[in-house]
């Protein structure tokens, strides 16, 4: 009988022990939980309808090399999948690489291969409106953005061109053609303006795509319609600016020089048509007016034509050092269209 009761005594006993383990062990697991959700909360940015977008940038979908430099740390480390960064942080993928980033629920952008990216905030980023800029260095990048994105919520920029008011779906690639630059903007749906030095195009809507190529040292501008119709407004110094309807395989050429005289830039531009003719053609010193020429010229024309030359009759005597140099240079142009 006693040994029935000691063993009755040892079973409740390890019983109860069982029990405090497991209610141990769960409270742990609840705490590691609880630590866990935490640390998650202080990294990943909360869902707020009231936001336009996360305060951080999601790295997600990571295929291949990816690599980070977080602006907090500065060292080049590989980047974790689903992991949120600040804003500023660089985001790189190799050559068989590729990553997502995430800007909102709704808005994201897929990184190619061999591409360079920095993810940062506007200059107008406030209690107006919220502001992202995409800064690409080089590669290529799909973005799925909405299409009612608010004016002035989302910039792309790159080395020699700005697109703003940046909406809907598009694909955008920074390459390079021997030592120039070439940026490609397409748009699928929405729309984007796009900034450049001498020139704008007010929208880049569905369907159009521009070619954008840049000589190194910026002396030289080659703008190309790739696809769809749109509106190209070129500076003409201080008269009116010409607008000129772009269509496939128009181009726009924009050359700059600075005067050895005064060093201001003269700039002279060449419109050419889909066909191969000229259709404008007029240069300017930028900063006085009275330096400006330029002219529309007529189908009738011939294909291949002189540049205008730089230098009023007013000018003659008191700029003649530099109506010479834009006079050299347009002449230069020239020889080299022909």
């Amino acid at each position: 009988m006693m040994m029935r009761k000691l063993f009755s005594c040892a079973g409740v006993c390890c019983a109860v022990c069982a029990a405090l383990t497991l209610a141990v062990a769960q409270e742990e697991q609840q705490k590691a939980d609880d630590n866990n959700n935490a640390a998650s909360a202080a990294v990943e940015p909360q869902p707020d309808g009231s936001k336009l977008f996360h305060p951080l940038v999601i790295v997600s979908r990571i295929r291949g090399t990816c690599e980070v430099i977080n602006p907090d740390i500065g060292s080049i480390v590989p980047a974790v999948n689903g992991k949120a960064y600040p804003l500023g942080t660089v985001v790189r993928t190799g050559v068989d690489g590729s990553a997502v980033l995430s800007f909102s629920s709704r808005d994201t952008a897929s990184m190619q291969p061999g591409t360079e990216v920095v993810i940062d905030r506007g200059e107008g980023d406030g209690a107006d409106v919220e502001t992202r800029v995409l800064r690409l260095v080089t590669g290529q990048v799909s973005f799925d953005l909405r299409d009612n994105m608010p004016e002035g919520a989302f910039t792309i920029e790159t080395a020699n061109a700005v697109c703003q008011n940046v909406a809907g779906r598009g694909e955008y690639q920074v390459s390079q053609e021997g030592e120039n630059d070439v940026f490609q903007a397409a748009t699928i749906t929405g729309a984007t303006r796009i900034v450049g030095p001498h020139y704008r195009i007010p929208a880049l809507r569905a369907a159009n795509t521009v070619n954008i190529m840049t000589e190194p040292n910026r002396s030289l501008s080659r703008l190309t319609s790739v696809s769809g119709d749109f509106i190209i407004v070129l500076d003409k110094g201080g008269e009116d600016p010409v607008e000129y309807g772009m269509s496939p395989k128009a181009v726009v050429k924009i050359w700059r020089e600075n005067a050895p005289v005064g060093g201001r830039t003269i700039v002279a531009t060449l419109v050419v048509s889909p066909a191969g003719l000229a259709q404008h053609r007029f240069a300017y010193a930028e900063g006085r007016t009275d330096l400006a020429t330029g002219e529309l010229v007529t189908p009738k024309e011939e294909e291949e034509v002189d540049l205008p030359v730089l230098l009023s009759d007013k000018s003659k005597t008191a700029e003649a050092g530099q109506g010479d140099a834009a006079e050299g240079a347009a002449e230069e142009k020239t020889a080299e269209e022909k």
